[in-house]
């Protein structure tokens, strides 16, 4: 083999490997592009996570510490002390996940620290036998106002990243230095620092609805499976303008099995078991507002009675759209059962009923004893704090987290600046079982 030959070959090698090599670079140049692209998307997700666990952590703290304020007994106070810790370790967690490393936001952390040890020292005072003082519960009130404004920062974040005009895809570890068009992280957080969801539940799904629902339903224990042609009947009478259109669609499973009948206009669910009317859909819409709510809650307990549904009482409602919904629950002896609750939603143009729902009745109703060791309404009394105004009192059954009921006395309190509040006092232990702080709007009322 001549040199000539061997340097030709010697060429064809290296320009052989130099683009393997070219190659190989390129492909781990395309790899490690599409895993810093996956990185990228994966931190986009993980603070867009942390922003909405953010806003929920924050308005449960703002909620708990104005309960905090009104409370009077160790039990309850423990009970909010612990789960304002718990949220307040969260909040600092979540901001960390959208902060990073930034040091800018150390008064939030303060903040943040301040609020659980403040509650957790309250705690210890008040297992030693202390009382808050008056200061501490000013103190109290101021750390709820920060609170308030931190929360209203956030929300509005949130609502930017619901509607998509929120950028995460610009931000930098240091948050608070984006200086884009498009909204960021970095200038609402520095807003919220510089102040420094709540999406109030609507209580005509109950204050209690979280634990309506239980895993055998307790009004049809006894009660026999009907034919789908007594099921038809009965679903006749719910939607009484479309009877003779009514025909059998298809039967529904879960943990409260029923046969679904439909018409053009509306779907009915009756259980399979009892023949109890479960829940209606109705596909109308709502014009003009003709009638007021008092007139919408009579159509609707004209309705639940027409359908075999009574000793209800309407407690809240709300409207919305030219739709009133309205609570039912069950009063059998002046004792409101929160967990045996029907919602019955009322076209406010015609008062036609849009739709309704008796989940929490038909899982929970039965007849309950009421204790006979129970404590005086007056006895009762004296565990309200007294900041709070006790406006009327009476006698309730709600559910406990563990899927049990407690027989409490229901006091409707107001404070000296006009805010209401309804505070559960056990009927038989004499503790705070539960705190709501009712809010009024023109639809109706909310709590928190």
């Amino acid at each position: 083999m001549d040199s000539k030959t061997y340097s030709k070959r010697k060429k064809i090698r290296i320009i052989l490997y130099t683009a393997t090599v070219i190659i190989v670079l390129g492909i781990f140049g395309i790899v490690q592009t599409v895993k810093a692209t996956r990185y990228r998307r994966e931190a986009i997700v993980t603070k867009q996570m942390a922003l909405i666990s953010l806003d929920e952590y924050l308005n449960n703290i703002s909620a708990n510490l104005e309960k905090t304020v009104y409370v009077s007994t160790p039990t309850m106070l423990s009970r909010l002390s612990t789960e304002l810790w718990r949220e307040a370790s969260g909040a600092k967690n979540s901001l960390s996940m959208l902060s990073g490393s930034d040091s800018s936001l150390d008064n939030t952390y303060k903040f943040l620290s301040q609020v659980g040890e403040f509650v957790m020292a309250l705690q210890r005072k008040s297992a030693a036998g202390e009382p808050i003082t008056d200061n501490e519960r000013e103190q109290l009130k101021e750390l709820n106002s920060y609170c308030d404004m931190l929360t209203e920062q956030i929300g509005k974040m949130c609502f930017e990243l619901e509607n998509g005009n929120l950028n995460f895809e610009n931000t930098n570890t240091n948050l608070l230095n984006n200086k884009t068009e498009t909204p960021t992280p970095g200038s609402s957080i520095d807003d919220a620092e510089q102040s420094l969801s709540d999406f109030p539940s609507l209580i005509y799904d109950g204050p209690f609805s979280d634990h309506i629902e239980q895993a055998q339903p307790k009004l049809l224990e006894s009660e026999n499976e009907i034919s789908k042609n007594k099921a038809l009947a009965v679903a006749q009478n719910v939607c009484a303008d479309e009877k003779d259109s009514l025909k059998f669609a298809y039967e529904e499973g879960g943990k409260i099995p029923c046969y679904v009948f439909q018409s053009e206009n509306c779907t009915v669910g009756i259980t399979k078991k009892g023949g109890k009317p479960l829940y209606m859909l109705n596909s109308g819409y709502a014009g003009a507002v003709e009638i007021k709510y008092e007139e919408a809650i009579k159509y609707g307990a004209d309705f639940l009675k027409q359908i075999g549904y009574d000793g209800l009482k309407e407690s809240y409602y709300f409207t919305d759209d030219g739709i009133c919904t309205v609570n039912f629950a069950a009063t059998k002896d002046g004792i409101v059962c929160y967990p045996d609750l029907i919602k019955v939603s009322v076209n406010l143009e015609n008062g036609n009923i849009m739709a309704f729902d008796a989940t929490g009745y038909v899982s929970n109703h039965y007849e309950r004893t009421p204790p006979d060791n129970t404590i005086s309404a007056s006895k009762a009394a004296e565990k309200i704090n007294s900041y709070l105004n006790i406006i009327s009192v009476q006698k309730s059954v709600i559910p406990n987290d563990w899927g049990g009921e407690r027989f409490c006395y229901e006091f409707h309190c107001k404070t000296d600046n006009s805010q209401e509040l309804l505070v559960y006092i056990d009927c038989i232990t004499g503790e705070e079982d539960d705190i709501l702080i009712l809010l009024y709007s023109d639809g109706g009322v909310l709590t928190k």
